[in-house]
């Protein structure tokens, strides 16, 4: 069973977890997945910050009818709190903290030898966007990117009556 989803959830989830400032725990989390609209409107659960978004992805398939690749494109925001709306020298300094963090965990994503989540991250899709919730008194920043993984079309003991 292609477990990418389950597999790459928990590959975020150690990386919030080893992250100094991130520091994620079972008590302290500051980890979850969710969706960029959430960001928009208010995380639906106790979030300590800074935390680690991770959203889901849409993919594309290429490659030849013997060998199709999955290209996922994905992303990820690292989000934090500030106190006063106009603080607008806050507000840019936990702007920077979001970035350095997210761009930490994007170099982790491409030079991470043990994890076998992507087979290749494609690096100039990269891309990175600060992004601030006003109402609620975040901000973040989001990074998409994509990921090559295998595909499953082609699957040899996928239907009964088949011989390997």
């Amino acid at each position: 069973m292609n477990s990418f989803l389950i597999d790459y959830t928990a590959y975020m989830r150690s990386l919030a977890t080893r992250h100094r400032e991130l520091h994620h725990t079972t008590t302290e989390k500051h980890f979850f997945r969710g969706e960029l609209e959430e960001f928009w409107k208010q995380f639906r659960s106790e979030v300590c910050f800074p935390c680690l978004m991770v959203e889901g992805s849409d993919n594309e398939y290429s490659g030849s009818e013997h060998n199709l690749t999955k290209k996922r494109n994905t992303s990820f925001i690292v989000a934090d709190s500030y106190d006063q709306h106009d603080d607008y020298d806050e507000i840019q300094l936990k702007m920077s903290r979001c970035e350095e963090i997210a761009e930490q965990i994007m170099g982790r994503i491409i030079m991470d030898e043990d994890a076998t989540i992507f087979q290749k991250v494609e690096i100039e899709s990269i891309t990175g966007q600060y992004l601030q919730n006003t109402t609620n008194r975040y901000v973040g920043y989001r990074i998409s990117f994509s990921g090559i993984t295998p595909s499953c079309f082609f699957s040899p003991n996928a239907f009964t009556n088949e011989t390997d």
